[in-house]
This record gives structure tokens, C-alpha cells and sequence, in this order.
């Protein structure tokens, strides 16, 4: 490994770190925090109506986030890594593109939602929770790619 490598390699572990934080912390503060004191405070629906800009955000987010991780994966040639990084992504579309739906049966000016909205809603968090727990394998999956990337380093090097 090059010395400017050697160099660059401790940030950017702590930036794919930090991407991955903001990424499933923003998941979890935004479901365990926000989402039940904001319906305290001011209802189901504009709480809904608030997470619905706030889902957006995330997208875009996650996003960001399957960017690190596919340049980590270039970078460790990871098959673990690799299928975390399609396997989420294949969930973010699915996500985006839901999103989408459940938009279309929002009425904005009325703030009010169809008939049909919270069955497909549904849909919506079920995918959101397999996203979280992608979140919580995501550590584990660098972990173990990183040590075994050390020890063939370390065995090499």
C-alpha cells in the first residue's frame, strides 16, 4: 500500500463511519423520538404529513450512504461488503419508489390521506425496517471485512 493511502485510509474509515451513523442513527432518532412526540403534539396526520418531506431527506441519505459503500467496496474487493451494498440498494429503490405511491394518495391542501393509505403504508414500514436492520449488520459486515482485509494485509505486508 502506498504511503498516501496509508495516509488517507484511518479518514476515510472514519467517514464511512460517520456516513453510516448519520444514515441509521437518522433512521432510528427519527422513529424512536420524533415520529411518537410529534403525533403526541400534533396528530397522526400532519405527523405524517412532516415525516413524508422528512422521508425524502433520508432517501437521499441513504443514498450518500450506498455511494461510501460502494466505493468500499471497489476498495476492498469485499464480497461481503459487496452484496450489503446491493441488497441495500435493491431495498432504497424499492423505498423511493413506494414513497412515490403512497405521495400520489395524499391530498396536501386537505391534508388528509385515501382510504387505502395505511394498508399501503404498510408496505412502506416493512421496508423501513428491513433498511434498519441492514443498519445493524452494516458495522458488522465492515468489521469483519476490515480484520480480514487487516490480517491478509498484515500476513502480506
Amino acid at each position: 500500500m502506498s504511503r498516501i493511502a496509508q495516509s488517507i485510509l484511518p479518514s476515510w474509515r472514519l467517514f464511512l463511519h460517520l456516513a453510516w451513523a448519520v444514515w441509521w442513527g437518522g433512521i432510528f432518532f427519527y422513529a424512536v423520538v420524533v415520529v411518537p412526540i410529534g403525533t403526541e403534539a400534533i396528530g397522526s396526520i400532519e405527523q405524517g404529513f412532516i415525516t413524508q418531506k422528512v422521508s425524502q431527506v433520508h432517501n437521499v441519505i441513504a443514498i450518500a450512504f450506498l455511494v461510501c459503500l460502494a466505493v468500499e467496496t471497489a476498495r476492498t474487493r469485499s464480497r461481503l461488503i459487496g452484496i450489503l451494498t446491493a441488497t441495500l440498494a435493491v431495498n432504497v429503490l424499492f423505498l423511493v419508489r413506494w414513497h412515490s405511491h403512497l405521495t400520489g394518495l395524499l391530498d396536501v391542501h386537505d391534508h388528509s390521506v385515501s382510504s387505502g393509505f395505511y394498508q399501503q403504508h404498510a408496505v412502506y414500514l416493512w421496508l423501513i425496517a428491513f433498511e434498519w436492520l441492514l443498519g445493524i449488520i452494516a458495522p458488522l459486515v465492515l468489521f469483519v471485512s476490515r480484520a480480514e482485509m487487516d490480517s491478509g494485509e498484515h500476513r502480506t505486508g
